[in-house]
């Protein structure tokens, strides 16, 4: 690794010499990590006035590259016409069909990890607070991005890995469509409508996408509490039943322009503007079948809450050459306003004493960032990248807090949170074609975060956390044409805790038990650091079929856990801490091909296979089961889809395994298994209409989860449960 650094400074002292130190002018994608695809050169001649001059004309064989085959750091690229072809509905469901990743509802996870865990990026960069990604059409979405080991070029807080979404920028023909798409199951129904209006005009093009949606549920939930005695004497159980019902609406717009510059340069300028407005209530009827839960007993209680929000944002990107290299630069802003109104009122038997909260929360953000990156061929056979990332992030929260209790005047309680989050990186990397069948790429990055926050009652806190990461990664092909590779990849990773976890500001239950404690942060976190290697072994058998399998490890330091303690006599608390290390382990395999891999005359059939084995422990949490962040332990995924050219189907299997999970010595959560069916029906009338069908969660499976703590005193048990059910969707799909 030191020779990976020594080399990576003499590239930037080179870089910062000017073009009299560098090689003759590069390609214009040259330092990317994504190679050149080959090129052929053809030649023609014009006479004119007895002056002869030879035109060179060159054409890129782009079918010829596969960023997944040719970059050495290695990643799944899931492009645009696969992104498309199937008709799925939104981002989520499309990254169903990506290996390695598994989607809970909106969650995405790496490895079988989330809460930080694993990276999203749009366009290179974390998303905006408010950005939604239910408003990004998979139409315009020009690629998407699997990295499972990390590269200098993104920032490093990926330790199961990154997904980043890219966005077209560039309008190759005119588009204009509108999509309407629904969804109904037991629980919810939903209703989206999106258009995409794009055109090219010279130099000149432009893309606008605007989406509304609307959501509506309702359902029954179950839950009960129990407290055994050390000797498995059950001393307090109630449970309790309740209804929820929801609504939200959202508006979005996105649009962009493009101008193309001379010599291969371009500006761009983007934005979003995106608004929401949700509300929810419920009510829960409690049934104490023996002991107490401390007085007074409340036993109805009910709640709702009531919200709206507004977000924009935008950003300009200028690419162009420069001193003999590419320089792509983009300055962002974006803000936003979200406000909420809570209320919840709790009765003990005959509303004998009658408790009631209300609360407002105003919540503004402000967002600045400059990100920048220069490429440069470097040398014979290397692609030189160094680049930058300025990001400052400010929030501020004012919260009205009203509490009445029978008998009692009411109180008011006034509330501010001002957290602010100032984040540098600086990155340089190198990729080298060091012979045919041999590639070496090696990079590192500096990133460093501070983070301030104050409010009522709070000392003022700062958090100030560097980390310095450096990468390396291989790519051996072996010889003649099999399609068999191999790839290595060293890095240093990291999870950041967000603001949150690092500030002392202390969120209260309403009603405060060990079943419902309150929760605060910690200003002495440090960051999650992680020493990763990933060794993975491919082969691409035939056009359209590869056969992958991949071993990885993280050894993570300073672990961040939330304990759970009573800190006051009566009063628990969860609080974030740095708890000792952790090891990661996971082996994944893939299979997809073609049915027409193994006879050209076969039907279209295309058939893909993954399957996903994680192990993790935390060393300071006594086993067996002591795994990391709840991770999911085995994710399997069958799939098959038949296309021809006027319709096609497909259906797949996802299993997810579970199992008891113990996150502390006193902490136990139990994971339940899920299976998820889904199939699809996509017709395509004409060239512009198509509609497609489809059905999910065919199983019906219910969502349940458990959880206990134990201590001297003796075991308590939370169990919940909500029903689920199959859901149905349409999509129709117009374009003029």
């Amino acid at each position: 690794m030191k020779f990976a650094l020594t080399r990576i400074a003499l590239a930037i002292t080179l870089l910062m010499a000017g073009p009299t130190a560098l090689a003759d002018d590069a390609d214009s994608n040259a330092g990317s990590t994504e190679s050149a695809a080959p090129a052929k050169a053809s030649t023609s001649t014009t006479v004119t006035s007895d002056k002869t001059i030879q035109r060179v004309e060159v054409k890129g064989n782009t079918q010829a590259y596969d960023p997944r085959r040719d970059d050495t750091a290695g990643k799944t690229v899931l492009s645009h016409e696969e992104i498309i072809k199937y008709g799925d509905n939104n981002v989520f469901d499309v990254l169903k069909r990506a290996p390695g990743v598994t989607v809970i509802g909106n969650s995405i996870r790496m490895r079988g990890l989330g809460s930080g865990y694993t990276q999203i990026l749009v366009n290179g960069e974390r998303p905006p607070p408010g950005f939604s990604m239910d408003a990004l059409a998979p139409d315009q979405i020009e690629k998407i991005e699997v990295i499972r080991a990390a590269t200098a070029e993104h920032s490093m807080q990926a330790v199961a890995g990154t997904i980043n979404i890219v966005l077209k920028k560039i309008v190759a023909k005119p588009q204009r469509d509108v999509r309407f798409s629904s969804g109904r199951s037991d629980e919810n129904t939903n209703l989206f409508l999106m258009g995409t209006l794009a055109d090219r005009v010279d130099d000149l093009s432009y893309y606008l996408n605007a989406m509304l949606g609307h959501n509506r549920g309702s359902g029954p939930n179950w839950s009960e509490n129990r407290f055994f005695t050390p000797q498995g004497d059950v001393v307090n159980w109630r449970q309790t039943s309740g209804v929820s019902h929801y609504r939200s609406t959202m508006l979005g717009m996105q649009p962009r322009l493009n101008w193309k510059l001379p010599d291969e340069g371009q500006f761009n300028v983007n934005g979003f503007v995106q608004a929401a407005k949700t509300s929810n209530d419920w009510r829960n009827t409690v049934d104490v079948r023996s002991g107490s839960f401390g007085a007074p007993e409340y036993v109805n209680r009910n709640g709702e809450l009531d919200g709206h929000s507004a977000f924009f944002g935008g950003d300009v990107n200028w690419v162009a050459k420069l001193g003999g290299g590419k320089l792509d630069a983009k300055l962002s802003v974006s803000g936003g306003r979200a406000a909420s109104g809570n209320g919840q009122q709790s009765a003990t038997a005959g509303n004998a004493i009658h408790y009631v909260r209300d609360s407002d929360t105003v919540s503004r953000y402000t967002n600045y960032s400059s990100t920048g990156k220069y490429t440069r061929t470097l040398f014979d056979g290397h692609a030189m990248a160094s680049g930058w990332e300025v990001t400052s992030n400010q929030s501020r929260d004012s919260t009205v807090r009203v509490e009445t209790l029978t008998g009692a005047l009411p109180q008011t309680i006034r509330e501010y949170f001002d957290p602010q989050v100032v984040k540098l990186a600086a990155y340089a990397q190198d990729e080298w074609n060091v012979t045919k069948q041999w590639s070496v790429y090696l990079g590192a990055r500096w990133e460093g975060i501070r983070t301030d926050s104050s409010g009522t009652s709070l000392a003022e806190t700062q958090s100030r956390n560097h980390v310095l990461s450096p990468v390396a990664q291989t790519l051996y092909k072996f010889p003649g044409d099999s399609g068999r590779q191999l790839r290595m990849a060293l890095t240093r990773t990291f999870k950041a805790p967000n603001t949150s976890q690092l500030t002392a500001r202390r969120y209260e239950a309403d009603i405060n038990t060990r079943f419902s404690p309150d929760s605060s942060g910690n200003p002495n976190l440090k960051p999650e650091l992680a020493n990763g290697i990933d060794v993975t072994y491919e082969h691409f058998w035939a056009p359209g079929a590869v056969f992958s399998v991949g071993t990885s490890q993280r050894n993570i330091r300073d672990y961040i856990r939330s304990r759970l303690i009573e800190d006051r006599p009566g009063h628990w608390l969860t609080m974030p801490l740095n708890d000792g290390s952790a090891t990661v382990r996971t082996l994944d395999v893939e299979v997809k091909f073609p049915l027409k891999a193994f006879d050209k005359e076969a039907l279209p059939f295309d058939f893909r296979f993954s399957a996903n084995r994680n192990w993790s422990a935390v060393d300071t949490v006594p086993g067996p089961d002591n795994r990391l962040d709840q991770q999911i332990p085995l994710t399997v995924t069958l799939g098959a889809d038949y296309r021809e050219d006027k319709f096609s189907a497909g259906a797949s299997l996802a299993y997810r395994g579970g199992g008891p999970v113990r996150i502390s010595d006193e902490q136990f959560v139990r994971q339940y298994r899920r299976r998820d069916v889904e199939a699809y029906w996509l017709y395509k009338v004409h060239a512009g209409l198509q509609v497609r069908l489809s059905a999910s969660n065919l199983l019906g499976d219910d969502n349940d989860s458990l959880s206990r703590y134990v201590d001297r005193s003796g075991t308590s048990e939370t169990r919940s449960w909500s029903p689920g059910s199959a859901r149905l969707g349409a999509n129709v799909e117009m374009k003029f």
